[in-house]
């Protein structure tokens, strides 16, 4: 039945004008979402709701919940996509566009209807709405209801295009800061260091050791700092979203690999963990240092890089080698000049976690990070 045939009651409008403001003021996809959720429960006077998007392999995952208990949500933390998005006619199964009454409950608590969540022709997920007492459907309700599916897929779409557009912004900005550090400090570096060749080879002949040593000292320390500037241009390339928390911790291992010949082994015990762009790129910095620090200090010959999760949104770094180690009262006690930890700790922070750092001489060193983070 067309919109044009219903006489919208104010209830109906006052649901629709406080869904649009919730809409037009929420600056954040969880935002809207939590807003959304409380507002169109209380609203049509429902006992909970969640809302489930659809992902890439074909499940319903909850974004956001109002009024249910983590009890009932488990039921439906991850559910297939046609449990949740088609029903049955006869012999046939279609994608269901219209509000249903599912035979679903929960030890008996709720009847629980399910409104598609769309955009377009693209059907982003559902909203699921439970009550203890049946809700009065009338035709008003039925397009009241596809009516708000149609909003919350709209709303979604726009932040989507909006956080794209974000995220291009910030990669091309990453990508003429590599392109300027490429064309400027990568060349000049390149230069001294082959000025700094050359002249060692002048004087390898005719100089003292003493001299020829200091000489090949700059140009190790030159060496250094053309590879680590290589790869922060190489690091500024990769894109800004969709890098993945595992991949990141693989590209800068395989590198070490490549760079050190160091037997390094990376253990994963963690299914694909999915975190905020900031937080991975904090984590991935931090077991980046780690590895510099032990491809420029350590003289190790085994390294390993462990990474666990657990289903409470524990997360666990370990870096730890069997190099030469160092004395923790001395590294502490001249922090100042140690830059390079220092930032790890600040990292560790950001991301709400803690970073420890056990070592002594001819010990090896174990670097550990460990923070929380779990989708609402």
């Amino acid at each position: 039945m067309g919109n044009n045939q219903i006489n919208w009651s104010i209830e109906s409008l006052n649901t629709l004008y406080q869904i649009s403001s919730v809409i037009n003021l929420a600056s954040t996809r969880e935002e809207l979402l939590s807003d959304f959720n409380r507002t169109f429960t209380r609203n049509i006077g429902a006992d909970a709701s969640i809302v489930r998007l659809l992902t890439d392999d074909g499940w319903m995952e909850i974004v956001s919940s109002y009024g249910i208990d983590d009890t009932d949500l488990k039921i439906f933390q991850k559910t297939p996509i046609d449990g949740t998005m088609f029903s049955r006619t006869s012999e046939t199964i279609h994608e269901s566009t219209e509000p249903f009454l599912q035979e679903i409950h929960t030890d008996g608590k709720y009847k629980i209807y399910t409104i598609p969540v769309r955009h377009i022709v693209r059907t982003r997920g559902v909203i699921n709405i439970f009550s203890r007492t049946p809700i009065k459907f009338t035709d008003e309700t039925h397009q009241l209801w596809l009516k708000v599916g149609e909003h919350l897929g709209q709303a979604l779409e726009k932040l989507d295009e909006e956080s794209d557009a974000k995220q291009q912004l910030i990669q091309n900005e990453r990508n003429m800061i590599a392109n300027e550090l490429h064309d400027s400090l990568a060349q000049t570096l390149a230069s001294v260091r082959f000025q700094v060749r050359v002249l060692d080879e002048a004087l390898q002949p005719t100089s003292e050791f003493t001299t020829i040593n200091s000489i090949e000292r700059v140009e190790h320390g030159l060496d250094e700092a053309y590879t680590d500037l290589r790869e922060l241009i190489a690091h500024c390339r990769i894109p800004v979203e969709k890098q993945g928390l595992i991949p990141s911790i693989k590209r800068v291992v395989e590198k070490f690999r490549e760079d050190t010949n160091i037997h390094i082994l990376l253990q994963c015990e963690c299914d694909n963990p999915d975190i905020p762009g900031n937080m991975e790129m904090n984590v991935y910095r931090i077991v980046q240092e780690a590895l510099t620090n032990i491809r420029k200090h350590a003289d190790a010959h085994i390294v390993r890089v462990l990474l666990q999760c657990d289903d409470d949104g524990n997360f666990r770094v370990l870096i730890e080698n069997d190099g030469q180690g160092f004395n923790m009262e001395e590294i502490q006690s001249d922090a100042g000049t140690h830059l390079g930890l220092t930032i790890m700790q600040e990292r560790a922070r950001h991301l709400g976690g803690s970073l420890k750092i056990d070592s002594n001489p001819d010990e090896g060193t174990r670097v550990e990070l460990n923070f929380n983070y779990k989708p609402d």
